[in-house]
């Protein structure tokens, strides 16, 4: 009896590396939030800033110069009813007097500050209030109320004082 031996190459199927397994991640509380990293803070500071503010003074009504008109009814068909009317006062002038007008300008080119009716330029003619500085007066001019067939002019130019203490 002979013995034969028969040699083949063997071929085994892990001559390559399996593939790499998949697996469901790992539960992690802290995944999907970003982390920023960096040096320490700093304050930013401007050196600049601005602002703004208005105000507004209540002026007072010192005197006004009124017409005193009488308005009789007019009837729709036109004619005038002489026993039905009102009086009225109607203005044509105002004056008001606002807050202490302290600075004006500069006195050319001196850059003076002038304040008229405190006897720093001289300017006496400038009226005063009770507490030495002036006032900052304005005139307001309306129309003068006109005859019409039903309107009447009792007296015009009426001066009427206010009870505003000067």
């Amino acid at each position: 009896m002979s013995l034969e031996i028969v040699v083949r190459p063997v071929v085994f199927p892990n001559i390559r590396p399996a593939p790499a397994r998949s697996l469901p991640p790992v539960d992690d509380p802290d995944k999907g939030f970003a982390v920023i990293h960096g040096n320490g803070g700093k304050q930013i500071d401007l050196t600049s800033s601005w602002s703004s503010s208005a105000s507004q003074n209540k002026r007072q009504e010192t005197q006004r110069r009124v017409d005193e008109v009488r308005v009789y009814q007019k009837e729709d068909n036109g004619t005038v009813n002489k026993e039905n009317f009102v009086d009225l006062d109607v203005v044509n002038k105002l004056w008001m007097e606002g807050a202490p007008k302290d600075f004006v300008g500069f006195n050319g080119d001196d850059r003076v500050a002038t304040y008229p009716g405190r006897g720093f330029t001289g300017d006496d003619i400038v009226p005063k209030s009770k507490g030495g500085t002036t006032k900052e007066t304005t005139i307001s001019w309306y129309r003068p109320a006109k005859e019409a067939d039903n309107i009447e002019i009792k007296k015009k130019d009426k001066i009427l004082k206010s009870h505003y203490d000067i």
